[in-house]
């Protein structure tokens, strides 16, 4: 599914790095390291693929449903 990131977190403030859209609206995340470890998942983005990515981009990504959140698994 293509989603394009619509906007960043790097302070921590935040579980996810990357808010996306896909569409229709709908809203999905890439999130912390942390979070993909607690919920014994991979991070589908390496620390050298968070330079490329930016608001505006999209992107092909598969997603599951966690903690009541849409949440990119694969890019």
């Amino acid at each position: 599914m293509k989603l394009e990131i619509t906007d960043l977190n790097f302070l921590n403030k935040e579980e996810w790095i990357f808010k996306l859209v896909d569409n229709v609206g709908n809203i999905y995340h890439i999130m912390n390291d942390k979070f993909y470890k607690a919920n014994d998942l991979r991070s589908p983005i390496s620390k050298h693929e968070l330079d490329y990515y930016d608001i505006g981009i999209v992107i092909n990504a598969s997603f599951i449903i966690a903690d009541g959140k849409n949440i990119v698994t694969k890019v």
